[in-house]
Protein backbone atom coordinates (compact mmCIF):
# COMPACT_ATOMS: atom_id res chain seq x y z
CA UNK A 1 0.00 0.00 0.00
CA UNK A 2 3.12 2.26 0.45
CA UNK A 3 3.95 1.19 -2.54
CA UNK A 4 0.79 2.29 -3.99
CA UNK A 5 1.04 5.99 -2.23
CA UNK A 6 4.55 6.94 -3.35
CA UNK A 7 3.74 6.52 -6.85
CA UNK A 8 0.71 8.27 -6.58
CA UNK A 9 2.79 10.91 -4.66
CA UNK A 10 4.90 11.12 -7.82
CA UNK A 11 2.38 11.39 -10.73
CA UNK A 12 1.44 14.50 -8.75
CA UNK A 13 4.38 15.89 -8.26
CA UNK A 14 5.16 15.62 -11.97
CA UNK A 15 1.76 17.31 -12.56
CA UNK A 16 2.62 20.36 -10.20
CA UNK A 17 5.80 20.97 -11.48
CA UNK A 18 4.59 20.49 -15.03
CA UNK A 19 2.16 23.76 -14.34
CA UNK A 20 4.20 25.39 -11.55
CA UNK A 21 7.85 25.58 -13.40
CA UNK A 22 6.38 27.59 -16.60
CA UNK A 23 4.23 29.80 -14.17
CA UNK A 24 7.51 30.88 -12.60
CA UNK A 25 9.49 30.73 -15.51
CA UNK A 26 6.99 33.08 -16.98
CA UNK A 27 7.45 35.11 -13.70
CA UNK A 28 10.69 35.33 -13.94
CA UNK A 29 10.88 36.48 -17.63
CA UNK A 30 8.49 39.10 -16.93
CA UNK A 31 10.81 40.31 -14.22
CA UNK A 32 13.86 40.51 -16.42
CA UNK A 33 11.89 42.00 -19.51
CA UNK A 34 10.46 44.85 -16.67
CA UNK A 35 13.85 45.23 -15.28
CA UNK A 36 15.70 45.89 -19.02
CA UNK A 37 12.64 48.06 -20.33
CA UNK A 38 13.01 50.09 -17.71
CA UNK A 39 17.00 50.68 -17.98
CA UNK A 40 16.18 51.57 -21.78
CA UNK A 41 13.70 53.89 -20.72
CA UNK A 42 15.66 55.42 -18.51
CA UNK A 43 18.97 55.19 -20.29
CA UNK A 44 16.21 56.85 -23.42
CA UNK A 45 15.09 59.61 -20.97
CA UNK A 46 18.75 60.65 -20.16
CA UNK A 47 19.67 60.66 -23.64
CA UNK A 48 16.86 62.87 -24.63
CA UNK A 49 17.66 65.17 -21.79
CA UNK A 50 21.05 65.43 -22.00
CA UNK A 51 21.34 66.01 -26.09
CA UNK A 52 18.86 68.56 -25.56
CA UNK A 53 20.51 70.18 -23.22
CA UNK A 54 23.60 70.25 -24.94
CA UNK A 55 21.49 71.99 -27.67
CA UNK A 56 20.36 74.34 -25.51
CA UNK A 57 23.73 75.21 -24.21
CA UNK A 58 25.49 75.39 -27.55
CA UNK A 59 22.40 77.65 -28.58
CA UNK A 60 23.62 80.04 -26.00
CA UNK A 61 27.03 79.45 -26.68
CA UNK A 62 26.28 80.13 -30.68
CA UNK A 63 25.53 84.00 -29.10
CA UNK A 64 29.20 84.85 -28.38
CA UNK A 65 30.35 84.01 -32.01
CA UNK A 66 32.28 87.47 -31.54
CA UNK A 67 34.15 85.96 -28.84
CA UNK A 68 34.44 82.41 -29.99
CA UNK A 69 36.20 83.96 -33.25
CA UNK A 70 38.38 86.55 -31.26
CA UNK A 71 39.56 83.19 -29.21
CA UNK A 72 40.86 81.34 -32.32
CA UNK A 73 42.68 84.57 -33.28
CA UNK A 74 44.59 84.93 -29.83
CA UNK A 75 45.05 81.31 -29.07
CA UNK A 76 45.70 82.16 -25.61
CA UNK A 77 44.46 81.23 -21.83
CA UNK A 78 44.70 84.91 -20.31
CA UNK A 79 42.47 86.54 -22.73
CA UNK A 80 39.64 88.00 -21.81
CA UNK A 81 37.79 86.59 -24.36
CA UNK A 82 38.67 82.38 -22.76
CA UNK A 83 38.19 83.36 -19.47
CA UNK A 84 34.46 84.59 -20.10
CA UNK A 85 33.80 81.69 -22.30
CA UNK A 86 34.88 79.42 -19.48
CA UNK A 87 32.50 81.17 -16.66
CA UNK A 88 29.76 80.13 -19.27
CA UNK A 89 30.56 76.62 -19.28
CA UNK A 90 31.31 76.07 -15.69
CA UNK A 91 27.97 77.79 -14.57
CA UNK A 92 25.88 75.73 -17.57
CA UNK A 93 27.81 72.59 -16.24
CA UNK A 94 27.19 73.71 -12.34
CA UNK A 95 23.32 74.66 -13.60
CA UNK A 96 22.58 71.03 -15.50
CA UNK A 97 24.35 69.03 -13.09
CA UNK A 98 26.40 67.33 -15.85
CA UNK A 99 30.06 66.06 -15.23
CA UNK A 100 32.01 67.17 -17.79
CA UNK A 101 31.37 70.21 -20.05
CA UNK A 102 33.89 71.86 -23.03
CA UNK A 103 34.47 72.79 -26.05
CA UNK A 104 36.46 71.92 -29.17
CA UNK A 105 37.05 72.61 -32.56
CA UNK A 106 38.77 71.24 -36.15
CA UNK A 107 41.96 73.11 -37.16
CA UNK A 108 44.52 72.36 -39.57
CA UNK A 109 46.66 70.57 -37.24
CA UNK A 110 43.66 68.02 -35.42
CA UNK A 111 40.54 68.51 -33.73
CA UNK A 112 41.94 70.12 -30.16
CA UNK A 113 40.53 71.51 -27.32
CA UNK A 114 39.39 75.13 -26.82
CA UNK A 115 37.63 75.94 -23.75
CA UNK A 116 37.37 73.37 -20.96
CA UNK A 117 34.40 74.09 -18.77
CA UNK A 118 36.19 72.52 -15.67
CA UNK A 119 36.56 74.58 -12.20
CA UNK A 120 39.60 77.07 -12.01
CA UNK A 121 40.86 74.63 -9.67
CA UNK A 122 41.24 71.53 -11.35
CA UNK A 123 44.20 70.60 -12.28
CA UNK A 124 43.36 67.84 -14.62
CA UNK A 125 41.88 70.37 -17.17
CA UNK A 126 42.10 69.92 -20.60
CA UNK A 127 44.83 73.39 -21.80
CA UNK A 128 43.46 75.10 -24.68
CA UNK A 129 45.22 73.29 -27.77
CA UNK A 130 44.78 69.84 -26.14
CA UNK A 131 44.72 66.97 -28.94
CA UNK A 132 40.88 65.94 -28.83
CA UNK A 133 39.92 62.00 -29.64
CA UNK A 134 37.12 60.81 -30.73
CA UNK A 135 35.15 58.20 -32.85
CA UNK A 136 36.42 58.91 -36.72
CA UNK A 137 32.45 58.40 -37.83
CA UNK A 138 31.45 60.38 -34.72
CA UNK A 139 33.15 63.57 -35.62
CA UNK A 140 32.09 62.67 -39.46
CA UNK A 141 28.35 63.06 -38.33
CA UNK A 142 29.24 66.18 -36.09
CA UNK A 143 30.83 68.26 -39.18
CA UNK A 144 28.02 67.37 -41.46
CA UNK A 145 26.04 69.32 -38.60
CA UNK A 146 24.35 66.35 -37.00
CA UNK A 147 23.94 66.41 -33.08
CA UNK A 148 25.72 62.91 -31.64
CA UNK A 149 24.70 60.86 -28.27
CA UNK A 150 26.49 57.90 -26.98
CA UNK A 151 25.26 55.36 -25.27
CA UNK A 152 27.03 54.47 -21.30
CA UNK A 153 30.90 54.11 -22.41
CA UNK A 154 33.38 53.36 -19.35
CA UNK A 155 36.19 55.87 -18.55
CA UNK A 156 39.28 54.89 -16.99
CA UNK A 157 39.33 58.07 -15.46
CA UNK A 158 35.64 59.38 -15.21
CA UNK A 159 33.72 55.79 -15.10
CA UNK A 160 30.74 55.17 -16.72
CA UNK A 161 29.38 58.24 -18.36
CA UNK A 162 27.29 59.41 -21.38
CA UNK A 163 28.03 61.72 -23.87
CA UNK A 164 26.25 64.65 -26.17
CA UNK A 165 28.43 66.26 -28.45
CA UNK A 166 26.49 69.59 -30.91
CA UNK A 167 27.98 71.87 -33.33
CA UNK A 168 27.82 75.33 -32.63
CA UNK A 169 26.32 77.41 -35.26
CA UNK A 170 26.15 81.53 -35.36
CA UNK A 171 23.28 83.45 -36.01
CA UNK A 172 24.18 82.63 -39.63
CA UNK A 173 24.16 78.79 -39.27
CA UNK A 174 27.72 78.78 -39.53
CA UNK A 175 29.90 75.93 -37.42
CA UNK A 176 32.40 77.77 -35.61
CA UNK A 177 32.95 75.10 -32.96
CA UNK A 178 31.77 72.30 -31.09
CA UNK A 179 30.41 71.55 -27.86
CA UNK A 180 30.71 68.41 -25.68
CA UNK A 181 28.82 67.29 -22.77
CA UNK A 182 29.39 64.12 -20.13
CA UNK A 183 26.77 62.61 -17.64
CA UNK A 184 27.52 60.21 -15.29
CA UNK A 185 25.98 57.33 -15.53
CA UNK A 186 25.27 57.09 -12.21
CA UNK A 187 22.06 59.33 -12.29
CA UNK A 188 21.14 57.20 -14.94
CA UNK A 189 21.00 54.18 -12.39
CA UNK A 190 19.24 56.76 -10.19
CA UNK A 191 16.68 56.99 -11.98
CA UNK A 192 16.44 53.60 -13.72
CA UNK A 193 16.30 51.98 -10.01
CA UNK A 194 13.24 54.46 -9.23
CA UNK A 195 11.65 53.34 -12.14
CA UNK A 196 11.92 50.02 -11.40
CA UNK A 197 10.59 50.75 -7.60
CA UNK A 198 7.19 51.70 -9.15
CA UNK A 199 7.23 48.93 -11.83
CA UNK A 200 7.62 46.08 -9.56
CA UNK A 201 5.17 48.35 -7.12
CA UNK A 202 2.62 47.17 -9.94
CA UNK A 203 4.07 43.98 -11.02
CA UNK A 204 4.77 41.41 -8.22
CA UNK A 205 0.95 41.97 -6.23
CA UNK A 206 -0.67 40.98 -10.31
CA UNK A 207 2.09 38.36 -10.32
CA UNK A 208 1.46 37.01 -7.03
CA UNK A 209 -2.64 37.16 -7.33
CA UNK A 210 -2.28 35.30 -10.76
CA UNK A 211 -0.23 32.65 -9.49
CA UNK A 212 -2.46 32.13 -6.32
CA UNK A 213 -5.88 31.46 -8.72
CA UNK A 214 -3.25 29.46 -10.95
CA UNK A 215 -2.66 26.97 -8.15
CA UNK A 216 -6.05 26.72 -7.23
CA UNK A 217 -7.21 25.54 -10.21
CA UNK A 218 -3.96 23.36 -10.53
CA UNK A 219 -5.22 21.38 -7.60
CA UNK A 220 -9.29 21.20 -8.80
CA UNK A 221 -7.58 19.90 -12.15
CA UNK A 222 -4.90 17.64 -10.89
CA UNK A 223 -7.30 15.85 -8.05
CA UNK A 224 -9.79 15.04 -10.98
CA UNK A 225 -6.61 13.72 -13.51
CA UNK A 226 -5.39 11.56 -10.13
CA UNK A 227 -9.56 10.09 -9.44
CA UNK A 228 -9.21 9.17 -13.60
CA UNK A 229 -5.95 7.61 -13.47
CA UNK A 230 -6.51 6.14 -9.74
CA UNK A 231 -9.72 4.33 -12.20
CA UNK A 232 -7.75 3.07 -14.79
CA UNK A 233 -4.76 1.72 -12.58
CA UNK A 234 -7.46 -0.24 -10.83
CA UNK A 235 -8.94 -2.00 -14.06
CA UNK A 236 -5.64 -2.59 -15.35
CA UNK A 237 -4.37 -4.37 -12.15
CA UNK A 238 -7.38 -6.58 -12.45
CA UNK A 239 -7.03 -7.57 -16.26
CA UNK A 240 -3.60 -8.30 -15.56
CA UNK A 241 -4.40 -10.30 -12.64
CA UNK A 242 -6.85 -12.61 -15.53
CA UNK A 243 -10.13 -11.05 -14.36
CA UNK A 244 -11.67 -9.71 -18.28
CA UNK A 245 -15.20 -9.05 -16.36
CA UNK A 246 -13.76 -5.44 -15.12
CA UNK A 247 -15.55 -2.21 -16.42
CA UNK A 248 -13.45 1.10 -15.76
CA UNK A 249 -15.64 4.24 -15.18
CA UNK A 250 -15.42 7.27 -17.24
CA UNK A 251 -14.70 10.13 -14.71
CA UNK A 252 -13.37 13.22 -16.97
CA UNK A 253 -14.41 14.08 -20.21
CA UNK A 254 -10.61 14.62 -21.34
CA UNK A 255 -8.20 11.88 -23.17
CA UNK A 256 -8.08 9.87 -19.96
CA UNK A 257 -11.81 9.34 -19.94
CA UNK A 258 -11.07 7.77 -23.57
CA UNK A 259 -8.98 5.88 -22.23
CA UNK A 260 -11.25 4.15 -19.71
CA UNK A 261 -13.47 3.50 -22.36
CA UNK A 262 -10.49 2.07 -24.50
CA UNK A 263 -10.04 -0.62 -21.85
CA UNK A 264 -13.28 -1.32 -21.59
CA UNK A 265 -13.06 -1.74 -25.78
CA UNK A 266 -9.77 -3.64 -24.84
CA UNK A 267 -11.04 -6.13 -22.26
CA UNK A 268 -13.76 -7.10 -24.76
CA UNK A 269 -11.79 -7.42 -27.40
CA UNK A 270 -9.41 -9.55 -25.37
CA UNK A 271 -12.22 -11.72 -24.21
CA UNK A 272 -13.45 -12.41 -27.67
CA UNK A 273 -9.93 -13.37 -28.41
CA UNK A 274 -9.10 -15.36 -25.83
CA UNK A 275 -12.57 -17.61 -26.87
CA UNK A 276 -11.09 -17.88 -30.18
CA UNK A 277 -7.80 -18.82 -29.16
CA UNK A 278 -9.58 -21.63 -26.94
CA UNK A 279 -12.16 -22.22 -30.04
CA UNK A 280 -9.07 -22.49 -32.42
CA UNK A 281 -6.64 -24.53 -30.07
CA UNK A 282 -8.09 -27.99 -30.75
CA UNK A 283 -8.05 -27.15 -34.64
CA UNK A 284 -4.11 -26.29 -34.13
CA UNK A 285 -3.75 -30.41 -32.28
CA UNK A 286 -5.30 -31.55 -35.19
CA UNK A 287 -3.81 -29.60 -37.89
CA UNK A 288 0.00 -30.16 -36.21
CA UNK A 289 -0.70 -33.92 -36.68
CA UNK A 290 -2.22 -33.36 -40.49
CA UNK A 291 1.37 -31.22 -41.13
CA UNK A 292 3.53 -34.40 -39.42
CA UNK A 293 1.69 -37.09 -41.79
CA UNK A 294 2.61 -34.50 -44.95
CA UNK A 295 5.96 -33.87 -43.50
CA UNK A 296 6.75 -37.52 -43.95
CA UNK A 297 4.92 -37.58 -47.38
CA UNK A 298 7.16 -34.75 -48.41
CA UNK A 299 10.26 -36.55 -47.23
CA UNK A 300 10.02 -39.50 -49.47
CA UNK A 301 9.08 -37.52 -52.58
CA UNK A 302 12.31 -35.62 -51.57
CA UNK A 303 14.41 -38.35 -51.55
CA UNK A 304 13.05 -39.76 -55.00
CA UNK A 305 13.67 -36.38 -56.49
CA UNK A 306 17.14 -35.95 -55.38
CA UNK A 307 18.12 -39.65 -56.80
CA UNK A 308 16.61 -38.72 -60.22
CA UNK A 309 18.42 -35.24 -59.75
CA UNK A 310 21.45 -36.47 -59.58
CA UNK A 311 21.46 -38.50 -62.50
CA UNK A 312 20.34 -35.38 -64.56
CA UNK A 313 23.35 -33.70 -63.39
CA UNK A 314 25.95 -36.69 -64.27
CA UNK A 315 24.44 -36.68 -67.60
CA UNK A 316 24.85 -32.91 -67.69
CA UNK A 317 28.02 -33.20 -66.84
CA UNK A 318 29.51 -35.66 -69.31
CA UNK A 319 27.29 -33.24 -71.86
CA UNK A 320 29.13 -30.25 -71.22
CA UNK A 321 32.32 -32.41 -71.35
CA UNK A 322 32.14 -33.10 -74.92
CA UNK A 323 30.23 -29.68 -75.89
CA UNK A 324 33.78 -28.29 -74.63
CA UNK A 325 35.74 -30.55 -76.63
CA UNK A 326 33.98 -29.22 -79.21
CA UNK A 327 34.37 -26.07 -78.99
CA UNK A 328 38.41 -26.33 -78.39
CA UNK A 329 38.32 -27.92 -82.04
CA UNK A 330 36.68 -25.32 -83.02
CA UNK A 331 38.48 -23.11 -81.70
CA UNK A 332 41.79 -24.79 -82.97
CA UNK A 333 40.06 -24.81 -86.78
CA UNK A 334 39.21 -20.89 -86.55
CA UNK A 335 43.27 -20.41 -85.79
CA UNK A 336 43.73 -22.34 -89.17
CA UNK A 337 41.82 -20.48 -90.88
CA UNK A 338 42.80 -17.10 -89.61
CA UNK A 339 46.29 -18.34 -90.40
CA UNK A 340 44.80 -19.13 -93.88
CA UNK A 341 42.69 -16.04 -94.24
CA UNK A 342 46.08 -13.62 -93.44
CA UNK A 343 47.82 -16.04 -95.88
CA UNK A 344 45.05 -14.97 -98.55
CA UNK A 345 45.60 -11.36 -97.40
CA UNK A 346 49.31 -11.52 -98.48
CA UNK A 347 48.58 -13.27 -101.31
CA UNK A 348 46.14 -10.73 -102.19
CA UNK A 349 48.20 -7.66 -101.27
CA UNK A 350 50.90 -8.82 -103.34
CA UNK A 351 48.79 -9.05 -106.81
CA UNK A 352 47.44 -6.09 -106.00
CA UNK A 353 51.45 -4.91 -105.72
CA UNK A 354 51.86 -6.62 -108.79
CA UNK A 355 49.28 -4.69 -110.83
CA UNK A 356 50.58 -1.60 -109.47
CA UNK A 357 54.33 -2.76 -111.00
CA UNK A 358 52.79 -3.74 -114.26
CA UNK A 359 50.89 -0.45 -114.47
CA UNK A 360 54.17 1.79 -113.54
CA UNK A 361 56.57 -0.26 -115.89
CA UNK A 362 53.80 -0.20 -118.28
CA UNK A 363 53.71 3.27 -118.35
CA UNK A 364 57.58 4.06 -118.35
CA UNK A 365 57.98 1.85 -121.64
CA UNK A 366 55.26 4.10 -123.04
CA UNK A 367 57.15 7.02 -122.49
CA UNK A 368 60.80 4.82 -123.45
CA UNK A 369 59.15 3.95 -126.49
CA UNK A 370 57.61 7.71 -127.43
CA UNK A 371 61.14 8.74 -126.23
CA UNK A 372 63.01 5.79 -128.71
CA UNK A 373 60.76 7.47 -131.72
CA UNK A 374 61.61 11.09 -130.67
CA UNK A 375 65.05 9.89 -130.64
CA UNK A 376 64.85 8.07 -134.02
CA UNK A 377 63.00 10.83 -135.57
CA UNK A 378 65.75 13.49 -134.35
CA UNK A 379 68.31 11.15 -135.88
CA UNK A 380 66.51 10.95 -139.35
CA UNK A 381 66.71 14.66 -139.07
CA UNK A 382 70.13 14.80 -138.42
CA UNK A 383 70.93 12.40 -141.36
CA UNK A 384 68.95 14.86 -143.88
CA UNK A 385 70.66 17.93 -141.85
CA UNK A 386 74.18 15.66 -142.30
CA UNK A 387 73.20 15.25 -146.49
CA UNK A 388 71.94 18.87 -146.75
CA UNK A 389 75.41 19.76 -145.36
CA UNK A 390 77.52 17.49 -147.77
CA UNK A 391 75.90 18.96 -151.07
CA UNK A 392 76.86 22.61 -149.25
CA UNK A 393 80.62 20.98 -148.89
CA UNK A 394 80.76 20.39 -152.23
CA UNK A 395 78.45 23.41 -153.27
CA UNK A 396 81.17 25.35 -151.20
CA UNK A 397 84.43 23.08 -152.93
CA UNK A 398 83.23 24.07 -156.27
CA UNK A 399 83.17 27.64 -155.83
CA UNK A 400 86.04 27.50 -154.35
CA UNK A 401 87.60 26.16 -157.71
CA UNK A 402 86.28 29.30 -159.08
CA UNK A 403 87.50 31.59 -157.14
CA UNK A 404 90.72 29.40 -156.96
CA UNK A 405 90.25 29.61 -161.46
CA UNK A 406 90.24 33.85 -160.60
CA UNK A 407 93.32 34.20 -158.60
CA UNK A 408 94.75 32.39 -161.21
CA UNK A 409 94.19 35.11 -163.67
CA UNK A 410 94.23 37.74 -161.56
CA UNK A 411 98.07 36.83 -160.98
CA UNK A 412 98.78 36.48 -164.31
CA UNK A 413 96.63 40.05 -165.26
CA UNK A 414 99.38 41.16 -162.29
CA UNK A 415 102.65 40.03 -163.44
CA UNK A 416 101.33 41.45 -166.81
CA UNK A 417 100.33 44.46 -165.57
CA UNK A 418 104.19 44.52 -163.82
CA UNK A 419 105.35 43.91 -167.03
CA UNK A 420 104.08 46.80 -169.11
CA UNK A 421 104.28 49.19 -166.53
CA UNK A 422 108.45 48.14 -166.22
CA UNK A 423 108.26 48.55 -169.95
CA UNK A 424 106.60 52.07 -169.45
CA UNK A 425 109.28 53.61 -167.41
CA UNK A 426 108.60 55.95 -164.60
CA UNK A 427 105.21 56.73 -165.68
CA UNK A 428 103.96 53.25 -164.78
CA UNK A 429 105.64 52.93 -161.62
CA UNK A 430 102.72 53.86 -159.60
CA UNK A 431 100.64 51.60 -161.56
CA UNK A 432 103.83 48.76 -161.26
CA UNK A 433 103.09 49.33 -157.50
CA UNK A 434 99.16 48.39 -157.43
CA UNK A 435 99.92 45.50 -159.96
CA UNK A 436 102.65 44.13 -157.29
CA UNK A 437 100.05 44.03 -154.66
CA UNK A 438 97.55 42.97 -156.39
CA UNK A 439 99.89 39.74 -157.27
CA UNK A 440 100.50 39.71 -152.79
CA UNK A 441 96.71 39.54 -152.81
CA UNK A 442 96.13 37.08 -155.14
CA UNK A 443 99.01 35.07 -153.30
CA UNK A 444 97.30 35.63 -150.22
CA UNK A 445 94.01 34.75 -151.43
CA UNK A 446 95.37 31.80 -152.92
CA UNK A 447 96.41 30.43 -149.16
CA UNK A 448 93.40 31.11 -147.61
CA UNK A 449 91.47 29.55 -149.98
CA UNK A 450 94.02 26.22 -149.66
CA UNK A 451 93.30 26.16 -145.92
CA UNK A 452 89.57 27.02 -146.92
CA UNK A 453 89.57 23.82 -149.46
CA UNK A 454 91.54 21.66 -146.63
CA UNK A 455 88.46 22.88 -143.45
CA UNK A 456 86.03 21.81 -146.39
CA UNK A 457 87.53 18.68 -146.70
CA UNK A 458 87.84 17.57 -143.05
CA UNK A 459 84.29 19.00 -142.70
CA UNK A 460 82.90 16.59 -145.54
CA UNK A 461 85.11 13.95 -144.06
CA UNK A 462 83.07 14.56 -140.58
CA UNK A 463 79.97 14.84 -141.89
CA UNK A 464 80.55 11.52 -143.60
CA UNK A 465 81.33 10.08 -140.41
CA UNK A 466 78.76 11.68 -138.69
CA UNK A 467 76.23 10.19 -141.16
CA UNK A 468 77.30 6.63 -140.87
CA UNK A 469 77.33 6.95 -136.84
CA UNK A 470 73.43 8.38 -137.18
CA UNK A 471 72.82 5.21 -139.76
CA UNK A 472 74.17 2.98 -136.90
CA UNK A 473 71.77 4.85 -134.06
CA UNK A 474 68.90 4.99 -136.35
CA UNK A 475 69.07 1.12 -136.90
CA UNK A 476 69.99 0.64 -132.49
CA UNK A 477 66.51 3.00 -132.16
CA UNK A 478 64.51 1.03 -134.29
CA UNK A 479 65.69 -2.49 -132.54
CA UNK A 480 65.46 -0.75 -128.98
CA UNK A 481 61.43 0.06 -130.31
CA UNK A 482 61.08 -3.08 -131.52
CA UNK A 483 62.31 -4.52 -128.62
CA UNK A 484 59.62 -2.14 -126.01
CA UNK A 485 56.92 -3.27 -128.19
CA UNK A 486 57.78 -6.69 -127.48
CA UNK A 487 58.22 -5.70 -123.66
CA UNK A 488 54.94 -4.07 -123.43
CA UNK A 489 52.95 -6.80 -125.28
CA UNK A 490 55.01 -9.17 -122.89
CA UNK A 491 53.60 -6.85 -119.51
CA UNK A 492 49.76 -6.95 -121.18
CA UNK A 493 50.22 -10.53 -120.38
CA UNK A 494 51.02 -10.37 -117.29
CA UNK A 495 48.63 -7.96 -116.60
CA UNK A 496 46.01 -10.06 -117.54
CA UNK A 497 47.61 -13.20 -115.54
CA UNK A 498 47.63 -10.35 -112.64
CA UNK A 499 44.44 -9.52 -112.91
CA UNK A 500 43.34 -13.31 -112.92
CA UNK A 501 45.32 -14.15 -109.73
CA UNK A 502 43.98 -11.23 -107.73
CA UNK A 503 40.45 -12.30 -108.97
CA UNK A 504 41.36 -15.94 -107.81
CA UNK A 505 42.68 -14.45 -104.26
CA UNK A 506 39.33 -12.12 -104.21
CA UNK A 507 37.27 -15.41 -103.85
CA UNK A 508 39.37 -17.10 -101.87
CA UNK A 509 39.15 -14.54 -99.30
CA UNK A 510 35.36 -14.63 -99.74
CA UNK A 511 35.26 -18.22 -99.19
CA UNK A 512 37.81 -18.02 -96.39
CA UNK A 513 35.36 -14.98 -94.78
CA UNK A 514 32.39 -17.14 -95.30
CA UNK A 515 34.01 -20.17 -93.58
CA UNK A 516 34.82 -17.74 -90.71
CA UNK A 517 31.25 -16.77 -90.29
CA UNK A 518 29.77 -20.08 -90.39
CA UNK A 519 32.78 -21.27 -87.67
CA UNK A 520 31.23 -18.07 -85.89
CA UNK A 521 27.95 -19.37 -85.55
CA UNK A 522 28.87 -23.08 -85.10
CA UNK A 523 31.05 -21.62 -82.16
CA UNK A 524 27.70 -19.90 -80.97
CA UNK A 525 25.72 -22.94 -81.02
CA UNK A 526 28.35 -24.79 -79.01
CA UNK A 527 28.42 -22.02 -76.58
CA UNK A 528 24.73 -21.77 -76.14
CA UNK A 529 24.57 -25.79 -75.62
CA UNK A 530 27.64 -25.57 -73.42
CA UNK A 531 25.78 -22.80 -71.21
CA UNK A 532 22.56 -24.42 -71.50
CA UNK A 533 23.98 -27.70 -70.82
CA UNK A 534 25.80 -25.44 -67.63
CA UNK A 535 22.60 -23.94 -66.74
CA UNK A 536 21.14 -27.34 -66.89
CA UNK A 537 23.90 -28.86 -64.30
CA UNK A 538 23.53 -25.53 -62.41
CA UNK A 539 19.97 -25.68 -62.37
CA UNK A 540 20.10 -29.86 -61.23
CA UNK A 541 22.22 -29.07 -58.40
CA UNK A 542 20.15 -26.10 -57.29
CA UNK A 543 17.08 -28.37 -57.72
CA UNK A 544 18.89 -31.56 -55.48
CA UNK A 545 19.96 -28.67 -53.00
CA UNK A 546 16.16 -27.57 -52.93
CA UNK A 547 15.69 -31.02 -52.26
CA UNK A 548 17.94 -32.01 -49.30
CA UNK A 549 16.87 -28.35 -48.21
CA UNK A 550 12.89 -29.60 -48.73
CA UNK A 551 14.31 -32.70 -46.52
CA UNK A 552 15.38 -30.87 -44.42
CA UNK A 553 12.22 -28.42 -43.98
CA UNK A 554 10.53 -31.75 -44.03
CA UNK A 555 12.30 -32.52 -40.78
CA UNK A 556 11.97 -29.28 -39.30
CA UNK A 557 7.82 -29.28 -39.79
CA UNK A 558 7.58 -32.73 -38.54
CA UNK A 559 9.38 -31.14 -35.37
CA UNK A 560 7.10 -28.13 -35.55
CA UNK A 561 4.21 -30.07 -35.49
CA UNK A 562 4.94 -31.67 -32.62
CA UNK A 563 6.26 -28.13 -30.91
CA UNK A 564 2.55 -26.96 -32.50
CA UNK A 565 0.79 -29.91 -30.67
CA UNK A 566 2.65 -28.87 -27.24
CA UNK A 567 2.02 -25.02 -27.46
CA UNK A 568 -1.80 -25.76 -28.60
CA UNK A 569 -1.85 -28.03 -25.15
CA UNK A 570 0.40 -24.75 -23.31
CA UNK A 571 -2.17 -22.23 -25.06
CA UNK A 572 -5.70 -24.00 -23.88
CA UNK A 573 -4.01 -24.78 -20.61
CA UNK A 574 -2.93 -20.52 -20.29
CA UNK A 575 -6.36 -18.93 -21.57
CA UNK A 576 -8.21 -21.31 -19.21
CA UNK A 577 -6.87 -19.12 -16.33
CA UNK A 578 -8.99 -16.19 -17.84
CA UNK A 579 -12.62 -15.62 -16.29
CA UNK A 580 -14.48 -15.28 -19.06
CA UNK A 581 -18.14 -14.55 -19.24
CA UNK A 582 -19.84 -17.72 -20.81
CA UNK A 583 -22.94 -16.78 -23.08
CA UNK A 584 -25.99 -19.08 -23.42
CA UNK A 585 -24.85 -20.77 -26.74
CA UNK A 586 -21.18 -21.93 -25.52
CA UNK A 587 -23.77 -23.42 -22.28
CA UNK A 588 -26.26 -25.28 -24.07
Amino acid sequence: MKQKRSKRMDLRLKLYSIILVPLLAMGGLILWATNYSSENSSLMTMQHNNQKLAVNIASEMGKESALINSLYTSASEESSEYKTLREQLVKARLQSGALYVYMYNKTPNGWVYTVDGADWGDAEYSPYGTAFELNPQTLERLVSGEVVTTGIVEDPVWGKLMSSFTPIKDSQGTIIGYLGMDQSAAEVERVSAITLNHTYGKVIPIFAVVLILSFLIMLLVVRGILRQVSEIKVSLEQVASGNLQVVSTRMTNDQLGDISNLINTMVMQITNIMKGIQQGSSTLQQSSKNIAETSLRNQRQSEELSRAIEEIAIGSMKQAEETERSVQHSENLGIIMNEVGSYVEQFTHTSEQLSELQVQVTRQHEMLLDKGRENAKLVEDQQNISKSLTTRSELASSISGQIHNILKQTQILSLNASIEAARVGEAGKGFGVVANEMGHLAQESERSIQEIDEILSSFVQEIHHMGTHLDSNMLAAKEQEEQIAACLQSFKQVSHLSSEVNELAQRLENRTIHMQSIRQEVEQHLSYIASATEETSAMSEEVSASAVEQQRSANELSGISGQLANLADQLKSSSDQFHIESSDSETN
